[in-house]
């Protein structure tokens, strides 16, 4: 009988810590996850994904302050924002094959520093390599009447691809992507 009680507790516990570690796995997002697709007239997809962090009011400083200047940025919260391409397209000038690709940013008051890497399915920057950078490229800050409550990316239509915007508070900056030309 008490062997039967101690099988069953063992049974119990060992099921029990199974269930509680698969729990700690799963952490709850803090913020919105985003979505910003656009098909070109060749047919070339493109899409973003991102987590959305937001302003707690409209006086809240999210730059220079939890969002340091200088500094690595996931482009977003939570997972690092992640870019796909379904064919050779050029992001802010810089060649880019097709495949998907992780985001980063360096914010600064003047320019920000647009990180494309190879590594995909990070959270956050603490497994970032720069190593695995595809490219970096500046990109003026552009500011804006409207204040965006939440981190937005957009992929604006433009005559010769679309333009990859991304927005926060008062701060924008603008990457225009555009098909890669063949070269003959």
């Amino acid at each position: 009988m008490i062997k039967n009680i101690y099988t069953l507790l063992l049974l119990f516990s060992l099921l029990s810590s199974n269930v509680f570690a698969q729990e700690l796995e799963h952490k709850p997002r803090k913020s919105d996850t985003g979505l910003a697709t656009y098909t070109m007239e060749d047919g070339t997809y493109v899409k973003v994904t991102y987590g959305r962090p937001k302003m707690k009011s409209d006086f809240d400083t999210k730059f220079g302050v939890s969002v340091p200047w200088r500094k690595l940025w996931r482009f977003g919260d939570d997972d690092a924002t992640e870019i796909t391409v379904t064919e050779k397209v050029t992001l802010a000038g810089q060649p880019l094959e097709a495949g998907t690709y992780s985001l980063y940013a360096i914010p600064d008051t003047a320019e920000w520093t647009l990180i494309v890497n190879k590594a995909v399915g990070q959270w956050g920057t603490f497994k970032y390599d720069q190593s695995k950078d595809v490219f970096r490229v500046k990109l003026p800050s552009l500011n804006s009447f409207k204040i965006f409550k939440k981190f937005s990316i957009f992929l604006q239509e433009d005559p010769e691809g679309c333009n990859l915007v991304a927005i926060w508070q008062r701060v924008s900056i603008v990457a225009p992507i555009r098909k890669e030309e063949e070269s003959e």
